[in-house]
């Protein structure tokens, strides 16, 4: 028994431990440290207590998949297009408020006057000079010069590029790498040594290989000169082709070597998930800033249309009072509100400047550069009779994010083997073969008889873990924190999905609604007006507020069908259904690169 008892210790530490008493003891001394800096700090001993199941020490074959699956939705229709519409000659914007021919007029002079007639003057010399004009551009003209200088959108790019960058660096370290250099070496000694002196030169060059399941190959010819200096040294030259190997037996032996390119393959999937993901939030971005814009346009438009309507109810006003039909205080009801709109159109003039300015930062634009942004007619395909289970049966299917946090439980799981195999023995089996000349010979003259081969074992026990301990243990609640991570996700995704039906239905109700509002507010103004024309009523006051109602009501409705557009494309972003690919419609070619490196040298010109 005492002779087998040193074999026995060897063999157990030859095995090393369990990953079981690795965690175990990891345990026992994190829960005692715990404990004691608890009650020090806190006065009492709270619960702390890091669970593992025993699935979390599972590895799915899947966990070892260079490139992960991505469900992609498939091809439908286009959910944007640019609505083609043809417009018969009309008077822009909305309908004005005129009084009828033959009553009482009383005009003042009016700014706006005196700038239409500045601008016919203007155009009386010609158009003006193409560098004065300002850059015409619509939602899709908005998206590809984004594409080509929005600055997160480079960001993003970048990112996606230099995760394959490290993808092409790990794939070549398991690639037949060349190798090649010279050295140059002074040798000399004093009397015990015969006053050696000599200058030895090297050449080497040769080429190494990276092995898939662990260790390394190297192939190399080595030439020796060696040109004595002093004559008790002798010159000569040696050659010899040198293959040498390394492979570890236990600790870093397998798939575990292979963990960089798998991580990196990994990586760059994820990089290309999270790019799209973004392209997809940056239409929606895009899409929000470009309708309101559009919405304050109209509202400044409206303002300066119920500016205007004041300045004629004004000086209506002013007439029949002076024919004594209205008391003064009607008088001065419509000279506040004139005031008042005077105001409101001022405000929303720098309210718009201020949200264009925005628009260009978020497109990378020059804040100096002259911008008109053009309404574009769009038609967007509403999702009709979607259930909200269908839609998050999509959401799981399609969603990539969603799909990326399934991924990272299974790289923790694969962290869990890695941490794994580090707390095994280190074994390992090296070799080498050399061939050379003979001594006295030139070095071209190779001999086989001359080679030498030799294999070496060296083992090195696991006595010291308490790292690789550590590791392992942070690898079991890493498998937690992400499959935790993962059940966060999938609820946030539905709640999201429920959200987005929930205000798609809403964004339709309330168009409908403020479509009604528009017509109902019409006709209260006309109501309004036909009783004060008609003697009726000699108060302002229901003419005013009916102006007002439909000034509201018509912001209330470009408001409505700007959030009903910008609601299809967050449902389509929510459900993982949005697709930007080239063949996906107007969206998809406003998108693509390719097609935009076409159209950038046009993009700032003038139209």
């Amino acid at each position: 028994m005492r002779r087998r008892l040193p074999f026995i210790i060897f063999a157990a530490a030859l095995t090393g431990c369990s990953e079981s008493f690795y965690e175990r003891d990891a345990d026992r001394q994190v829960t005692a440290i715990v404990k004691q800096r608890e009650q020090q700090a806190l006065g009492y001993q709270p619960a702390a207590d890091v669970k593992v199941e025993p699935s979390d020490r599972n590895i799915a074959p899947s966990a070892y998949a260079k490139i992960p699956v991505s469900p992609i939705p498939p091809p439908g229709s286009a959910q944007v297009e640019e609505q083609n519409v043809e417009v018969e000659y009309a008077p822009l914007g909305p309908k004005r408020f005129d009084w009828p021919e033959g009553a009482p007029v009383v005009r003042a002079g009016s700014s706006y006057d005196s700038v239409d007639s500045l601008i016919r003057e203007r155009l009386r010399l010609g158009p003006p000079s193409p560098g004065d004009r300002p850059v015409r551009m619509d939602f899709f003209q908005a998206l590809r010069f984004g594409v080509e200088h929005s600055r997160a959108y480079q960001d993003q790019a970048e990112d996606l590029y230099l995760s394959a960058l490290n993808v092409t660096l790990q794939r070549h370290l398991f690639e037949p790498r060349p190798f090649a250099g010279a050295s140059l070496a002074y040798s000399g000694g004093q009397r015990d040594v015969n006053y050696r002196s000599a200058l030895t030169s090297t050449l080497r060059a040769g080429v190494r290989q990276k092995l898939p399941m662990g260790g390394e190959l190297v192939a190399q010819g080595l030439v020796d000169f060696v040109s004595a200096i002093g004559n008790n040294a002798t010159s000569g030259e040696d050659a010899a082709v040198v293959l040498t190997g390394s492979v570890p037996l236990l600790r870093g032996a397998g798939m575990v070597n292979l963990e960089p390119l798998i991580a990196g393959e990994r990586g760059l999937v994820y990089q290309v998930r999270s790019f799209e993901n973004f392209r997809r939030e940056f239409v929606i971005t895009v899409a929000t800033q470009y309708f309101r814009l559009i919405n304050l346009q109209q509202s400044v438009l409206d303002r300066r249309l119920n500016y205007q309507t004041y300045q004629t109810l004004t000086e209506r006003s002013r007439a029949l009072y002076a024919a004594g039909r209205v008391a003064f205080l009607e008088l001065q009801r419509s000279l506040q509100e004139l005031l008042t709109a005077e105001d409101d159109f001022i405000s929303a003039r720098e309210t718009y400047f201020a949200a264009l300015d925005d628009f260009k930062l978020l497109l990378g634009m020059s804040t100096e550069q002259e911008v008109e942004i053009t309404p574009v007619a769009l038609d967007v395909d509403v999702p009709e009779n979607v259930s909200e289970e269908e839609a998050v049966k999509m959401a799981m299917k399609y969603r990539l994010d969603l799909r990326t946090a399934r991924d990272r439980v299974e790289d923790a799981q694969r962290g869990v083997g890695n941490a794994k195999n580090d707390l095994l023995p280190d074994l390992t089996l090296s070799g080498r073969a050399e061939l050379g000349n003979r001594p006295g010979e030139s070095a071209r003259s190779i001999d086989a008889g001359s080679s030498t081969y030799s294999a070496r074992l060296d083992l090195e026990l696991p006595i010291d873990r308490v790292a690789e301990r550590n590791q392992y243990r942070a690898s079991l609640i890493n498998v937690r924190r992400a499959q935790r991570d993962l059940e966060d996700l999938r609820d946030r995704v539905v709640s999201d999905v429920r959200e987005s039906i929930r205000l798609l239905r809403q964004s339709q109700l309330s168009l409908q609604i403020q479509r009604q509002g528009i017509d109902l507010a019409q006709k209260r103004r006309e109501n309004a007006y036909e009783l004060l024309r008609s003697g009726k009523s000699t108060s302002t006051r229901d003419l005013v507020e009916a102006q007002n109602s439909l000034l509201r009501a018509r912001d209330r409705y470009e408001s409505a069908r700007a959030t009903q557009q910008i609601q299809v494309l967050r449902f389509l972003r929510n459900s993982g259904t949005l697709r930007l690919d080239p063949s996906a419609g107007a969206v998809g070619h406003a998108m693509d690169k390719l097609d935009t490196e076409g159209r950038s040298n046009n993009a700032l010109s003038p139209k």
